[in-house]
């Protein structure tokens, strides 16, 4: 008689666990039609997110999106039709996501985990599974804010290491146009100086380090450089014999310990003048300039002093 009851209550506890692993696969299945066109729609959303931020790669469409669709047709045959889509869109997402800031990772995945979170808060209205569901809300508010955060931080880095290569990008460029010796230095102002013209007037100033600039201005009691170009410019009474006949002798200039160079501009030679042209200066002398080499090529002018 004991042996019977035992038996029956084998047999009941059998048929009880049965029936809650059919509920528990009713409910699995449920949730798996449930979600299908959700995970669809997700998936298609990320791979074409994820294209967007990888630059418009094709190659993981052509390898993963095609090869995973024939894989999932050849191995996963019974697998329902929206899944064999869902997973190639998939496998392309996260292929995509591998050519973009790591951040992006962080982000996007806050970003379902709070869509998840208050899609759950919605439906399920805190009754039950509450602390899991407010878990996922402030796990994804925290996931997207720290993701927020250091791509701001890593673009500003970018930002700051793309200006700086474009600083030294433009120092080389202006270190090659540069006059390379005090010789054509001297030329180079000649030439400017004896026709003003407005691009030759920028160009005078532009050899002038800002501080020289100023100190050219105030020796010649103007505003800014180029008045004190243009003030040099009125001095010119041939500007032909003032450019051509112009040059600067060796001892004019001179290294310096700093490894600068002093140019004694104040006693220009025009001894190329002929006889019967009058022995005056045709221009006015430039003044005293310290050249400093820029990156090894041209030199700027870093100080000016009048004569």
């Amino acid at each position: 008689m004991g042996g019977k009851k035992f038996t029956d209550r084998l047999v009941a506890a059998g048929e009880q666990k049965a029936a809650r692993d059919q509920d528990r696969n009713r409910r699995r299945e449920a949730i798996e039609r449930a979600v299908r066109v959700p995970v669809l729609i997700g998936a298609g959303i990320l791979a074409l997110v994820a294209w967007w931020l990888s630059g418009w790669a094709m190659w993981p469409w052509l390898f993963g999106g095609v090869g995973g669709l024939v894989a999932v047709l050849v191995v996963a045959r019974r697998m329902p039709p929206l899944w064999r889509v869902t997973v190639p869109l998939l496998v392309v997402a996260v292929w995509l996501l591998t050519y973009v800031n790591p951040w992006w990772w962080v982000l996007l995945a806050g970003v379902a985990v709070t869509g998840a979170g208050a899609a759950a808060l919605v439906m399920l209205r805190l009754r039950v599974r509450r602390w899991r569901t407010s878990g996922a809300l402030a796990l994804g508010v925290v996931m997207v804010a720290a993701g927020w955060v250091m791509l701001a931080v890593d673009a500003a880095r970018q930002a700051r290491q793309t200006q700086q290569e474009l600083n030294q990008a433009h120092d080389d460029a202006v270190a090659r146009i540069l006059p390379r010796t005090p010789g054509s230095m001297v030329n180079f102002l000649a030439e400017r100086i004896a026709r003003p013209t407005p691009d030759a007037v920028a160009d005078a100033c532009f050899v002038f380090a800002p501080v020289a600039r100023q100190q050219l201005a105030d020796a010649r009691r103007v505003p800014d450089c180029p008045a004190a170009i243009r003030a040099m410019a009125a001095e010119v009474t041939a500007a032909g014999d003032y450019v051509n006949n112009l040059s600067l002798s060796g001892q004019a200039s001179q290294s310096n310990p700093d490894g600068t160079l002093s140019v004694d501009a104040c006693h220009l030679d025009f001894s190329g003048l002929t006889d019967d042209t009058p022995h005056t200066n045709p221009g006015p002398q430039i003044g005293r300039l310290t050249l400093a080499q820029q990156r090894g090529q041209g030199h700027l002018i870093v100080n000016y002093r009048p004569c």
